[in-house]
């Protein structure tokens, strides 16, 4: 019996150490849900809201009957859109893809061929790149998928080898982690080919029986947050890593070689080699003259990078469906270290950095001690090449031995075609404002197909030009188009149209504006920019032969006509045409033969002695003080604080934005709705604009969403969903097809319009400064022309569904190596001529509402608040009716609120309250204030013109709501507290019994 009581007591003792547990626990993790419902989560709300789609406001309809679409769709339905965007990206890259080679005629594939795919690229094609363009294309066709779709026999043993789970995770190609910005990123690329011992040995038995063709896929990734590796480019710095990521890997080159010993004995009929890829491929390895080495290789295809379908595209071509017509739009070098800004292209310290404290990597502060030289000035790519060339033949400019043809594998605008054209009847009349360009295109060859007319100018280089350090580039993109398909036999005339203005130059010393040289200017349509240079130099009668063989092959003079300038004129062109505003320098604060604070002198490649000016990598460049200063994360002082009247906020009224549709920017009503918005609208609306525009209650205005676009509607960054991806940027500008692409940027608007955005972060249209930039895949071109006319058209498909385009980046962020805050160096020629011609166009010609600023500096001051770019140029020159957003911002100090608001940006892609909190500071600041509300003014000017519009009128209400995510965290703060209160309840009494226990015990 005694024993069976001290059971029972032990059974009824106390639970203390679990109720202690479970209290502490509790107690924790309510403690953890506080600090993360109520001082986390609204530093990243914006990121949450966006991220979960999570309603922030609902509408209250009013009593109307409006019309309130006030834009539509063209397609019936989802499936509709889909089907018809998966057709259009296979046609994008059907006429995009450059046909470089075509020996024996290797291509098109016979009907029904047996081929064999070499190379881990082969089954991992580059659909697009990396970071905030990346897209989802897990469903995308495989290159085999688009080869069998056309009857085309792919070896199954080598594609299931390459595939397989041994193979793919051994031979992956390798990349930096996605938006690293670190320099060392730029080592981390590595080609990463499997042997071609392990390809022999586990795959050559299957080779006969698919020996039609072998077609090797050379792929190379591109992405955000670094550059490629280019390995020692002259500059001295360590981040431009050990190897050449942009040349054959030996296992690329052993894999060739083992190729060419197959086709010698007769196991593979022909090598056909594409190239998928936008950051070019040193081509050496095409020539054995230049390689020394002969891999047999019959055919050279460039792809880009494809798309979500556009190896669909890629399958048309190699099996004759599609007749390949696109044009490159970059120099392809032998050897990209040939490529003068190469040896500038990476961001490199100023050796005092220590000094000053300025360090690495340093995101916050951007970078400050970093800086990068555009010393090739307007020599980029093709521009350098051919006039460099065009000095040589003529014996001009200290060209030395300059050889052309070991140096350029193909020149810009070049690409061939499965049949033969011919150009006649070529005239040029000259209609006062504009050059009228006729010519007649045949096609001679045996199978249909399409040919582009590209028409190239020659400025004389005068010696005005010389006294005023302004350069000449010997052949100049002006205009082109594209014929329907012409069956053999049949003719198209094509008439293009030259505006006098693509003439002018800037001279940024003497007149200090655009000018039109005295002197001849050559017109002349050619396939590339090398034929138009020696079409140019037979109309001056320079031949082969009277050149001693400099000139590498003799021009058409019939293809050329000649327009005399009797007089210098410095006066038509120095008027903004779209503002009437005047026209001069802006930009000598980021020239260091300018400016004041300037870290050191800079010699800019010139024409008129080429061998003296090349850049050779070196800089006596060094921080100093008033550099320092000037690099400050914060300018402004307050003092202007009282200069202004203080504006109204928060004032009653009735006005919606939805009242404000189709209203000018100037209409007086502007002013009412603007006094209706608190501070604390305006700041929340201003600094915390990722991928988003806040809602406004006190006006009605609903919030919108904004994503990221370079090649069509990807939410890879938020987690959302995503639309169609496109090519890369390069392969829309290589068709030449400005219908084609101005449908595309249509169909992206309507993948918005579908999906709920108005925004779209894109088109990208910084420029391919060398091939080793991280995001040439979201870009054009090396040439502006081609790049701002074919963006032009596609802007204006995308907004003509109401979606306002962002520009991005605006400008000079044209590298990915120390992009948050590099100091770029430039003179203004170059600045105008060559990186602010794609946004002139596109703002001008396309009607782009907005642009999104870069990273970098124009010499000391961020691109975000450099006034002269943001205010005096976009909006003094151009005529930009929108907002200018920076690019992420979210912990970027140098981004500095204040500043930026007085130069012109209006919003800031944050989801933190960075920025907010800074604002906050300056509400009693009416000088501030008043920056704040003009921003606001163009937000709601951008959205009340877009599609965020649609089902609302005018006599609609907006009323705030607390996002689900919220309140189903305050819910469960709320349970952890109850289940906290009621552990210690627990607690407590267990300690009471426990206590009550020991006293009976004692």
């Amino acid at each position: 019996m005694t024993y069976g009581r001290e059971d029972n007591t032990m059974q009824k003792k106390p639970k203390v150490t679990l109720w202690s547990i479970l209290t502490a626990l509790c107690a924790v993790l309510t403690v953890a849900a506080l600090v993360a419902t109520f001082i986390v989560a609204p530093m990243y709300e914006t990121t949450v809201n966006v991220a979960l789609n999570a309603a922030t406001y609902r509408i209250i309809k009013g009593d109307t009957d409006e019309d309130t679409n006030y834009f539509t769709s063209d397609f019936a339905s989802n499936e509709e859109r889909e089907a018809y965007e998966a057709e259009l990206c296979a046609t994008v890259e059907a006429e995009g893809a450059a046909l470089l080679m075509n020996n024996n005629s290797a291509l098109p594939l016979a009907s029904g061929a047996k081929v064999s795919l070499f190379a881990r690229g082969s089954v991992d094609l580059m659909y697009g790149g990396t970071g905030s363009g990346s897209v989802d294309t897990s469903a995308a066709p495989t290159l085999k998928d688009a080869l069998e779709a056309q009857g085309i026999e792919v070896n199954p043993t080598l594609w299931d080898w390459y595939t397989s789970e041994s193979v793919a995770g051994k031979y992956s190609r390798v990349t930096p982690a996605a938006i690293s910005d670190a320099l060392a990123a730029n080592s981390e690329y590595d080609v990463n080919e499997a042997p071609w011992s392990e390809v022999e040995s586990n795959t050559s038995s299957s080779f006969a029986d698919y020996g039609d063709a072998a077609i090797v896929v050379f792929s190379r990734s591109g992405g955000e947050g670094a550059d490629l590796p280019s390995g020692d480019n002259g500059s001295g710095v360590e981040w431009t890593g050990p190897a050449n990521y942009l040349e054959l890997s030996q296992e690329e080159k052993d894999l060739l070689a083992g190729l060419k010993a197959l086709k010698d004995a007769g196991t593979f009929k022909s090598i056909v080699v594409l190239l998928n890829t936008s950051n070019a491929l040193e081509l050496d390895f095409l020539n054995p003259e230049i390689c020394g080495t002969d891999y047999g290789i019959d055919a050279c295809l460039w792809v880009g990078d494809v798309g979500q379908t556009g190896a669909n595209g890629v399958g048309q071509i190699l099996s004759g469906a599609a007749n390949p017509s696109g044009s490159i739009v970059d120099t392809f070098w032998y050897d990209n270290l040939a490529n003068p800004a190469v040896t500038n292209f990476y961001s490199r310290p100023y050796p005092n950095n220590a000094d000053y404290g300025f360090i690495a990597d340093d995101k916050d502060n951007g970078n400050q001690g970093y800086y990068v030289v555009y010393q090739e000035g307007v020599y980029l790519g093709y521009r350098y090449a051919e006039t460099r060339y065009e000095d040589y033949v003529m014996g001009t400019g200290n060209a030395g031995n300059y050889s052309y043809g070991t140096t350029v594998a193909y020149p810009f605008g070049y690409g061939t075609s499965y049949t033969t054209f011919d150009l006649s009847n070529y005239t040029v009349t000259d209609n006062g404002d504009a050059f009228e360009v006729n010519v007649t295109v045949t096609n001679t060859g045996s199978v249909a197909g399409k040919k582009t007319v590209q028409v190239y100018f020659q400025s004389p280089y005068t010696q005005y030009d010389k006294d005023n350090g302004i350069e000449k580039a010997s052949a100049e993109l002006c205009g082109f188009d594209k014929t329907e398909i012409l069956e053999p036999g049949a003719s198209e005339t094509l008439t293009i149209s030259v505006p006098k203005s693509e003439l002018r130059t800037y001279d940024a010393n003497g007149a200090k504006t655009y000018i039109l040289d005295a002197g001849d200017y050559y017109f002349t349509v050619a396939n590339g920019a090398h034929e138009a240079v020696n079409n140019i130099l037979a109309a001056k009668g320079y031949t082969v032969e009277s050149t001693e063989g400099r000139m590498d092959a003799d021009g058409n003079a019939n293809l050329t006509w000649k327009w005399t300038n009797a007089a210098l004129d410095t006066t038509t062109f120095a008027t903004s045409e779209a503002t009437g505003n005047a026209i001069t320098n802006l930009f000598d604060d980021a020239d260091p033969n300018k400016v004041s604070y300037s870290p050191g002198q800079v010699t800019w490649l010139s024409r008129s002695d080429w061998t003296g000016t090349y850049p050779t990598g070196t800089f006596d460049f060094a921080l100093n003080d008033d550099l320092a200063a000037a690099l400050a994360n914060t300018q402004y002082d307050g003092s202007e604080a009282s200069s202004v009247e203080m504006p109204t906020t928060g004032a009653d009224g009735d006005l919606t934005l939805a009242s404000m549709i189709g209203a000018d920017y100037d209409d007086p009503q502007w002013e009412s709705l603007l006094d209706q918005v608190t501070f604390d609208e305006m700041n929340l609306l201003i600094t915390q604009g990722f991928h988003n525009t806040k809602a406004v209650a006190s006006i009605g205005k609903t919030a919108t969403k904004d994503e990221n676009g370079p090649q069509g509607l990807t939410a890879a960054l938020t987690g959302g969903a995503s639309a169609m991806c496109y090519t890369s940027e390069d392969v829309m500008a290589a068709t030449f097809n400005t219908d084609l692409i101005n449908d595309v940027g249509r169909c992206i608007g309507e993948d918005c319009l579908a999906m709920g955005y108005s925004g779209l972060y894109g088109p990208g249209i910084n420029m391919h400064r060398t091939p080793y930039s991280g995001r040439n895949f979201e870009y054009y071109s090396e040439d502006p022309f081609i790049a701002g006319t074919i963006c032009a058209a596609e802007v204006q498909g995308i907004q003509s569904k109401g979606v306002y385009v962002y520009l991005k980046h605006v400008a000079l962020n044209d590298s990915e190596s120390s992009r948050m805050g590099v100091n770029t160096w430039l003179n203004e020629q170059t600045a105008r001529e060559i990186y602010l011609e794609v946004a002139d166009k596109a703002v001008v010609d396309g009607g782009a509402w907005c642009t999104m600023s870069g990273f970098n500096r124009w010499g000391a001051t961020w691109c975000g608040k450099y006034q002269n770019l943001q205010t005096d140029y976009l909006r003094g020159e151009l005529g930009m009716r929108g907002m200018s957003i920076t690019d992420y911002s979210g912990g970027s100090h140098y981004m500095d609120s204040t500043d930026a608001l007085i130069a012109g940006t209006e919003i800031w892609d944050s989801p933190t309250p960075l920025h907010t909190e800074i604002l906050a500071n300056y509400e009693n600041d009416a000088y501030i204030v008043s920056m704040m509300r003009e921003a606001t003014h163009k937000i709601l000017y951008t959205v009340a013109n877009s599609n965020a519009m649609n089902g609302w009128s005018s006599a609609d209400r907006l009323e705030v709501i607390i996002p689900w995510w919220k309140l189903a965290a305050w819910a469960m703060c709320a349970v952890l507290a109850v289940l906290t209160v009621i552990c210690a309840v627990m607690l407590k009494g267990a300690l009471k019994k426990k206590r009550a226990n020991t006293n009976k015990a004692s």
